[in-house]
Order: C-alpha cells, then structure tokens, then sequence
C-alpha cells in the first residue's frame, strides 16, 4: 500500500471524501493527493499547509521552518 507524505511535515495525505488514506499504486495516492491542492516541488511533496507562492518568483515554494 502506498501513502502521499509531505516532506515539509510528516503528515499523510488522507481523502476525507472517500476515507482512503493508503492506495495499491504509488501514482494513484500522489493524484489523488494532488487533486486536493497537495504539490511537487523539486521532487518533494508537500501539504497545503507547507508551501505558498512566491510572487517575486513566479512559482510555488516551502513555507520556511518558522511559518509552519
């Protein structure tokens, strides 16, 4: 079984809406991450709650240590 982990936090994906927290395909948990605003950046991936959008930049980032 496969799980989404956020690389900023530890926290596990979990699809309220159909109750699945784990998946039998890798792709399938990270999709279904991604569908509720879960993101890759630089190979990682992370919760709604540890990453923003830089303006400056143009792209999405991690939260830094002190804003999560």
């Amino acid at each position: 079984m496969y799980q989404c982990v956020c690389d900023g936090c530890g926290k596990a994906y979990e699809d309220e809406d159909r109750g699945f927290c784990a998946w039998v395909d890798e792709s399938y948990a990270v999709d279904a991450a991604y569908e509720d605003d879960w993101t890759e950046i630089d190979g990682k991936h992370y919760c709604p709650d540890c990453y923003e959008y830089d303006e400056e930049t143009d792209e999405y980032k991690p939260k830094s240590e002190d804003k999560q």
